[in-house]
């Protein structure tokens, strides 16, 4: 795998940044044919997930926690908590590459599905504990939207990046 130009870092953050602005617009907005607004995709973790996992816009640490933090402000959760979800992503991903060999597709989508059902559980459980809380059979719900939103934007930087 060769190193990313200057040029190549650029224009996946600027993928990355016009992404973020679609999916603030995106979960604003609902989806036709889903009449309950608790089920709708979480474009966010999606978006980061498939970030991460596709090793795009040079995401680190620290960005991931301040992404997570502006989340928290656009969606008005509580603050902090897309912060842990996403550093939480990025680092079971470390872990998950550091621990496991992953060369092929159906692996890496494996380790998507893992990364975006653990985000769910992190939800659900800081949910949980500030008197916020969502059914788990709509988190569930809302895992699969996740992950069908996740293989929209692992195509769209395919797509965009490969040019």
């Amino acid at each position: 795998m060769s190193t990313p130009t200057k040029a190549q870092v650029l224009r996946e953050e600027k993928l990355f940044i016009l992404l973020f602005i679609i999916s603030i617009f995106l979960s604003h907005i609902g989806i036709i044919g889903i009449e309950d607004s608790t089920i709708m995709p979480n474009y966010f973790i999606a978006l980061i997930v498939s970030f991460i996992l596709m090793s795009k816009a040079n995401l680190n640490l620290y960005k991931i926690l301040t992404i997570g933090l502006i989340v928290d402000v656009v969606v008005g959760q509580l603050i902090g908590q897309y912060g842990l979800i996403f550093m939480a992503i990025y680092l079971l991903d470390l872990i998950t590459i550091k621990m496991i060999v992953i060369k092929n597709e159906k692996q890496i989508e494996g380790l998507s599905i893992f990364l975006i059902l653990s985000s769910f559980i992190i939800l659900w459980i800081t949910s949980k504990n500030y008197d916020m809380f969502i059914p788990l059979k709509t988190l569930l719900l809302q895992a699969i939207f996740t992950f069908i939103a996740y293989l929209f934007f692992k195509v769209i930087i395919n797509k965009y990046i490969s040019k």
